[in-house]
């Protein structure tokens, strides 16, 4: 009789779920909470001493992974803020604001040329009066009415350089504009790169607990025969007591999995801007097809990663900005503008090494997939013998259970090496587009 290597199957089973692939950002720092801060807070409300009281019950609503990205761009509460703090600042009317300046600036004009004359008046009435108390008040009118001169000089230098104002002003404000579209189209890529990594990790997290209860099944199996060995003295209490205890560490930790599935959907479900009270469902992850494989070129996606490349980007709004410094006298030295060129050569190189190493690592994860489906087609004939012998009875009915289950183990390796792909896919796909988890792109 084979037997069930259970805590092969257990540990390959969690592994899975534990392992972030290299690049893919957490949707857990982007949703603010950790996954398992956010499993202890629901273990307190359901009571330390058994369940107080079930969850509300939540509607439900199905998501493919081709349309994710679309939805939660257009219904995330963060993305839509983004999107009314740039229509602010498009909005700005820097006409009216200049028009409202010059009037002010007018009317100071009109002030100062008022004062003016009425110390010019006041100056010409005394004349040359030969009185000492005139000649004083002569001479601090004379000093008034040269402010008010200067005052006049000062507001028609600025009125008359309001339309150079406002062009710079202007210029200004499209660098803020781009500037900040910039940085907050980065952010929102994050966002759904969160919610994308999230739609994964609930699909795997569902294969997971496929496989636990296929172990737990067998587990079964093998206590029931195991309890019969024990009454004829073939097997140990003890044999039967460590199957029971591992029964259980796989029931709980299919709890454990259950929990986490059902959290990260709430997750997903507020990165996609629906209220706490909708948890969304995934369909199914796409495959990566040949033909996507074969249009892979590196040479000509390296140079739209880096044209797209927000990291290059920042980095040389960096070294523009220290350039316009040094420029202006607000720097003494060089030594600024000279690091900001040594950090855009830094970006240009990280971000063409890291590129590279995703071209790699899609290429790598196909020979997986390779390798997997090799495994799975031989015990697949491995299992065809089996399913022979049993129909002739050759074998017994828990020897085909096993084999059966030998089977589909293969076939989740196949499943998770084609999960693998398309994520690592999909992160050379976002580098394409300029972004890559930790700003390496």
């Amino acid at each position: 009789m084979k037997r069930i290597r259970t805590g092969a199957l257990l540990a390959g089973a969690l592994c899975v779920l534990t392992v972030v692939p290299a690049g893919a950002v957490s949707v857990l720092d982007v949703a603010g909470a950790g996954m398992w801060a956010t499993v202890s807070v629901a273990q307190d409300a359901l009571g330390r001493d058994g369940v107080n009281a079930a969850p509300p019950v939540q509607d439900e609503q199905s998501i493919g992974f081709v349309g994710l990205e679309k939805t939660v761009r257009a219904n995330n509460q963060t993305i839509q803020g983004f999107q009314k703090t740039l229509a602010s600042i498009q909005n700005t009317n820097l006409d009216a604001q200049f028009l409202v300046q010059e009037m002010q600036y007018q009317a100071q004009y009109k002030q100062y040329k008022a004062e003016y004359d009425a110390y010019n008046d006041f100056i010409t009435a005394l004349g040359q009066s030969q009185d000492a108390v005139a000649q004083a008040q002569i001479a601090m009118a004379t000093k008034l009415r040269d402010l008010a001169a200067a005052g006049m000089d000062t507001m028609k230098r600025t009125i008359d350089g309001l339309d150079e104002a406002q062009e710079e002003a202007e210029d200004q404000l499209e660098d803020t504009y781009t500037t900040t579209k910039k940085q907050l189209d980065n952010t929102a890529n994050q966002i759904v790169v969160g919610a994308q990594t999230a739609y994964i990790g609930i699909i795997t997290t569902q294969e997971g607990i496929a496989t636990l209860d296929r172990n737990l099944a067998a587990l079964d199996r093998q206590i029931a025969v195991v309890e019969k060995q024990v009454e004829i003295g073939m097997a140990s209490q003890l044999t039967l007591d460590n199957l029971r205890q591992t029964r259980r560490t796989t029931a709980a930790q299919r709890e454990t999995l259950t929990l986490m599935q059902t959290t990260t959907e709430n997750q997903l479900s507020l990165l996609c801007g629906n209220t706490a009270a909708t948890t969304v469902k995934p369909t199914t992850l796409p495959t990566v097809t040949d033909a996507q494989l074969s249009d892979m070129n590196y040479e000509e996606d390296l140079k739209e990663a880096l044209d797209n490349s927000y990291s290059i980007w920042s980095a040389q709004d960096a070294a523009r900005e220290a350039s316009n410094q040094y420029e202006d006298g607000e720097s003494s030295t060089v030594d600024a503008y000279e690091a900001a060129k040594l950090n855009l050569d830094y970006a240009k190189e990280s971000a063409e090494n890291t590129f590279r190493q995703l071209y790699l690592d899609v290429q790598d994860k196909k020979r997986l997939l390779d390798e997997a489906k090799a495994a799975y087609d031989t015990e697949k004939k491995n299992f065809d013998v089996d399913a022979l012998q049993y129909e002739r009875g050759m074998i017994s009915q828990l020897d085909y259970l096993t084999a059966q289950d030998d089977l589909a183990a293969k076939q989740d390796a196949v499943n998770t090496a084609e999960h693998d792909l398309f994520t690592a896919y999909n992160t050379y796909d976002w580098a394409k587009r300029g972004y890559m988890a930790g700003g390496a792109m």
